[in-house]
C-alpha cells in the first residue's frame, strides 16, 4: 500500500511539475486572452454607446434612422477630453469645467458637490485602464469618452491605441465594411 501510494505521489509531483515548467506560457497567455476578452467587452459597449448616438441624432434631426450604420474606424468611438471637463468621481464628462481639487500635488476634477467626496475617499483616485486593468492614477491618465459621456482612463496614448487595435472585425463585429 506504501509503494503504490509513493508512486502516485511522485507521478502527482512530476505531473505538477512538468505542468508547472511547461505550462507557464500558457497560463499567461490565458490571462492575456482573459484581459483582451475583458477589453473587447468594453468596445462592444463602446461601440453600442456610439451607434445609439448616430441613431439619436437621426432621431433628433428626424432624418430616417440608418438600418444599417457604418461604424467606420473603431478610433472614431471615442473622444479625447480635458481632464478639467471631467468628474473624477462620477466618471462622467460634464458640460463645464469642474472644481480642481489638488491633493498630494496631483490635481483631480470633480463637481461642487463631490470635491469633498474626492478627498475623503482615496480610491477615487484610481481607475483601470481598459486593456491592461492597471490602476491607475486618474491625474496623471490619458482621458476618452464615449459617446454617453462615460470616461475611460488609460495609462498611456500607447495603451489607447493598443485598445482601439483590438477592434476588428473578429473581435467586434461590424466595426468596418471588411467583407
Amino acid at each position: 500500500m506504501k509503494r503504490v501510494f509513493g508512486k502516485i505521489f511522485l507521478a502527482s509531483a512530476l505531473t505538477i511539475f512538468a505542468a508547472g515548467s511547461l505550462g507557464a506560457p500558457g497560463l499567461a497567455s490565458a490571462a492575456s486572452n482573459s484581459e483582451n476578452k475583458s477589453a473587447i467587452a468594453k468596445l462592444e459597449s463602446i461601440k453600442s454607446c456610439y451607434l445609439a448616438s448616430i441613431r439619436q441624432e437621426a432621431l433628433q434631426t428626424k432624418n430616417a434612422v440608418p438600418e444599417r450604420i457604418s461604424t467606420g474606424p473603431a478610433s472614431g468611438w471615442l473622444s479625447n477630453v480635458a481632464a478639467s471637463r471631467v468628474n473624477m468621481v462620477t466618471n462622467k464628462v460634464e458640460k463645464t469645467a469642474q472644481k480642481a481639487v489638488n491633493l498630494n500635488g496631483k490635481t483631480y476634477f470633480a463637481g461642487e458637490n463631490y470635491a469633498s467626496t474626492m478627498m475623503q475617499n482615496q480610491s477615487l483616485r484610481f481607475a483601470a485602464d481598459p486593456l491592461t486593468n492597471k490602476k491607475i492614477d486618474k491625474a496623471d491618465a490619458v482621458i476618452f469618452a464615449d459617446a454617453s459621456g462615460r470616461v475611460f482612463y488609460f495609462e498611456s496614448e500607447n495603451s489607447y491605441k493598443d485598445f482601439i487595435g483590438l477592434a476588428t472585425p473578429e473581435t467586434v463585429y461590424g466595426y468596418s465594411e471588411a467583407k
